[in-house]
């Protein structure tokens, strides 16, 4: 279609320098020294014109191929991203599968289904430490696919993935030994959310699903 267009100028030039020259009082050629004439004419004025309607349409295309190439790498990196955070929830999936007692995983106590008091306790807090160290990780990917994707890809599916695992970690928070787990839960409610800095703590009070 580009190309068709810029031919129709190019022809629309030469047939108004043609136009002004008979317009202009000027015979029809008779002679090949008339014919050089009219050519050198043609040529003086639709020359630079066309040249410049050809320099347009070459940057044009150029500017076309980088916007097709620009896209073609925000795609390869969304791609990545995308490989990333389905690496790290399938990890996380694993970890919900581990066991923490007889025939009870640590995704049933999650899902309280189980009560967490009846398990193996330091099995439980071992699972639920290496589970909010995934966590942490999921929700940072998350973040940095915010920041490098393009805002055309769809982020909400993996937001909500990430919250809905805050969400059933946070109560079980009280078996965990680690005192930075109110600091790091923030953080991935904060990495969810693309915030950079907050006034005061507020993840725990409130589900870090929805945006």
């Amino acid at each position: 279609m580009g190309v068709l267009i810029y031919g129709l100028v190019g022809l629309l030039i030469l047939g108004a320098t043609v136009t002004l020259y008979f317009g202009g009082g000027g015979d029809v050629p008779a002679t090949l020294n008339e014919w050089a004439s009219f050519g050198t004419y043609i040529a003086g004025i639709a020359g630079p014109l066309l040249s410049f309607v050809a320099l347009v349409a070459v940057a044009r295309t150029l500017h076309l191929q980088r916007e097709t190439l620009d896209l073609d790498r925000e795609k390869q990196l969304a791609d990545q991203h995308l490989r990333w955070l389905d690496a790290l929830y399938s990890d996380i999936s694993d970890a919900l599968s581990t066991p923490v007692a007889t025939g009870v995983t640590l995704g049933s106590v999650l899902d309280e289904q189980v009560n967490p008091k009846t398990v193996d306790q330091k099995r439980l807090q071992s699972r639920l430490e290496n589970l909010l160290k995934l966590a942490s990780h999921y929700c940072r990917a998350v973040d940095m696919y915010r920041d490098n994707v393009s805002e055309f890809y769809d982020l909400q599916i993996y937001q909500d993935r990430g919250g809905r695992l805050l969400d059933a970690i946070k109560p079980l928070s009280g078996y965990l030994s680690n005192c930075q787990v109110g600091p790091t839960i923030e953080f991935c409610d904060m990495h969810l959310r693309g915030e950079h800095e907050r006034a005061k703590p507020e993840a725990m009070t409130r589900s870090s699903r929805g945006y």
